[in-house]
């Protein structure tokens, strides 16, 4: 009886918030096609762009934990929703200062998403989340990402935007599929009944 209330939970909790990681991987994917589409040549646009991409993405990570704040984890949601608007914000509103950093401004942000993403699937595998290899997927793709822009440091604002559109690409595309796939779960689990 407790292994069916355990899987009627889930499934609730899944049902509620696949949405969340599929809605954060349209954010990134249509910035990192943008991105790679019509690179900036200007560092002050650049710097509005991450600006405000960090700004988004923050506030859709909120708006994960939010729908997860009961799961175990969710808190990883949270404080890197934080660190992605407070980042975000600082860029914003000191533009001038921020563009002799942005290169490592951007590389330390990815960083930090990818060690709280791979913290944050450790904790999901524990719980014994059915998700927790596609936060681990996305979290490695940023520590990755985010090394690559550390040991290889750019001059050119062309190459810098160009690699954070990959970026973005390829993690829109990893956070699409776990929304999906996490859906196509909640289905599984709740069988004929599951509405979603």
């Amino acid at each position: 009886m407790s292994d069916d209330l355990t899987a009627a939970d889930v499934s609730s909790a899944l049902r509620r918030s696949w949405w969340v990681p599929v809605l954060r991987g349209v954010v990134l994917l249509v910035l990192g096609l943008l991105m790679l589409v019509q690179p900036l040549w200007s560092v002050t646009a650049l710097v509005w762009i991450f600006g405000i991409f960090a700004i988004l993405d923050g506030v859709v990570a909120i708006l994960q934990w939010f729908a997860n704040r009961s799961e175990p984890g969710a808190g990883w949601f949270l404080l890197s929703g934080l660190i992605g608007v407070a980042i975000g914000v600082v860029v914003v509103v000191w533009t001038p200062e921020t563009a002799q950093i942005l290169f490592y401004l951007i590389a330390g942000w990815v960083l930090i998403l990818g060690v709280l993403g791979i913290i944050a699937a450790v904790v999901l595998y524990r719980a014994r989340d059915v998700g927790w290899y596609w936060v681990l997927t996305f979290g490695l793709i940023n520590v990755l990402f985010g090394l690559l822009l550390l040991t290889h440091p750019q001059e050119s604002v062309k190459v810098v935007v160009v690699l954070l559109g990959l970026f973005a690409f390829v993690g829109g595309v990893v956070l699409l599929v776990s929304g999906f796939a996490t859906k196509q779960a909640v289905k599984e689990l709740g069988g004929s009944s599951a509405t979603v």
